[in-house]
């Protein structure tokens, strides 16, 4: 069973930063190009992902917020009017850089406007957007490409078709956060953790006020605030402008407390479980359309998941690849879509958006700790019955645990994150934690097309037993 990428693939949705990667434009197999557009995005966003944490935890979190959003927004656009393969992988390349802040620097700023001990449930529960996410892409995804029509555009030999007109669509909802983040304050914390407590205070009134429409600013019962111990110190020792070596001292300074007690020990079981989580998720999650379909279009009986991908791919006289051949590409876009991908993305993103919702309501009850570590040793058991069920529904059931209840511990470690670590390091802790999580989504991935083919089982037990071992990793945690 040959599972690798192909020319001519269908779209893949995944429920981290979907969007749909249309082949068969601008590649050329000889090049073997394509692989490498299917993580140019990924790319940027481990690349970027020091930087964006540094400038977050400096320079605040709403700008950063507000101008990597804008940014985004700009380079989707661009990518969208691709003329060739570089100029869409140079401005794939530029999305995942920008995007990067947003999607770690929001958590910690969402994080910043609550108690300490309801971070991790409100973080929770924000986190339905990414099933709500899910189910948006995929939708307007199958909704648009649905349609047959080319628009040729003056004065240019451009043809504006629906998978271009796609990406414009999915710039909108970046647009709209950015606008709707000029309305907001900046952290509080943030300001504090800085030494800026008068306008920290400003906007701890104004929050109060918001909240309280008939008070004034005199009934607000705080009346002084300070920052937090070693706060201040640190943020007098990191201002300053200058040359490149001041900037990457200051860089060296924002980073170096992660890797010092009592942060060192935290970070380490943050990283090593949010690799593994993204392994998981991710990495067994872009599979995830291609094996649903073999399970259900196999015509065999009474097999497990390994015995029925076997047979499919027996029936279909196995997947046909393009290794080590010269094979001519017709210069046409080709806009055919498996609407089954779509479906099974619509499912996942529906599923996600429900166990997000019931996670919420469960942590004041389970607790974090207790919460986190059921839903990873509960993936990992499915991953582990999928070599010993051979019911088709009992199969597709499990093979959708095994990669949901990972892929939602995400978020609940990522207001575990938020909560661990102090405001001056905060933003750096959660782009970091995310950047070994985008590398677990590469590295799983890739063994999945690497090994599965040789060992089925093997490949299961191996990403099940990743599971298992960091729901034990969390139990290390802070509660």
């Amino acid at each position: 069973m040959k599972m690798r990428s192909e020319v001519n693939r269908t779209p893949v949705f995944t429920v981290e930063g979907s969007k749909p990667s249309i082949n068969g434009v601008f590649v050329e197999p000889e090049s073997k190009s394509h692989s490498f557009d299917e993580v140019i995005d990924i790319i940027g966003i481990i690349v970027s992902s020091h930087f964006w944490g540094y400038i977050a935890d400096t320079k605040g979190r709403r700008c950063t917020l507000i101008v990597s959003l804008l940014l985004t927004a700009i380079c989707a656009l661009v990518s969208g009017l691709s003329i060739n393969f570089t100029m869409m992988a140079v401005t794939r390349f530029l999305v995942g850089v920008f995007i990067s802040a947003p999607s770690a620097t929001v958590f910690a700023y969402l994080g910043e406007f609550f108690k300490t001990v309801n971070r991790t449930m409100v973080i929770t529960y924000a986190s339905v957007a990414v099933g709500l996410s899910a189910v948006f892409t995929a939708t307007t995804g199958w909704y648009v490409l649905s349609f047959e029509w080319s628009l040729a555009l003056p004065g240019t030999d451009m043809i504006l078709r629906p998978w271009r007109f796609l990406f414009f669509v999915y710039t909108f909802p970046t647009l709209m956060g950015a606008f709707w983040l000029m309305a907001l304050p900046e952290s509080p914390k943030f300001y504090l953790s800085r030494g800026r407590e008068s306008e920290a205070f400003a906007i701890l009134v104004r929050l109060y006020l918001e909240n309280h429409p008939n008070a004034t600013a005199n009934d607000f019962p705080v009346k002084h605030i300070t920052p937090e111990a070693g706060q201040k110190d640190r943020s007098i020792r990191s201002r300053g402008s200058g040359g490149c070596w001041q900037i990457a001292s200051s860089v060296w300074n924002q980073t170096v407390p992660l890797f010092k007690r009592p942060n060192l020990t935290n970070f380490i079981i943050c990283c090593a479980v949010q690799f593994g989580l993204f392994v998981v998720s991710a990495g067994m999650g872009l599979w995830f359309p291609d094996i649903i379909n073999r399970l259900t279009t196999s015509n065999a009986t009474g097999l497990t998941v390994c015995e029925a991908l076997d047979a499919s791919s027996s029936a279909t006289n196995g997947l046909t690849f393009l290794e080590g051949q010269h094979t001519a590409v017709v210069a046409t876009c080709n806009d055919n879509v498996n609407e089954q991908v779509f479906v099974y993305a619509i499912t996942l993103g529906g599923l996600y958006t429900g166990l997000y919702l019931a996670m919420s309501v469960l942590m004041h009850k389970l607790g974090r700790k207790c919460l986190v570590a059921f839903n990873l040793f509960f993936s990992g058991v499915s991953g582990i019955a999928l070599q010993f069920v051979d019911n088709p529904y009992a199969l597709v059931a499990l093979f959708c645990s095994f990669l949901v209840f990972a892929g939602t511990s995400i978020s609940v470690l990522n207001g575990a994150t938020v909560s661990i670590f102090p405001t001056n390091v905060r933003a750096m802790a959660v782009c970091l934690t995310l950047m070994m999580g985008r590398l677990g989504s590469v590295f799983g991935s890739n063994l999945v097309g690497l090994i599965m083919e040789q060992n089925c089982t093997f490949t299961f037990l191996l990403f099940a037993s990743c599971s298992i071992i960091c729901a034990v990793l969390t139990l290390f945690l802070p509660s």
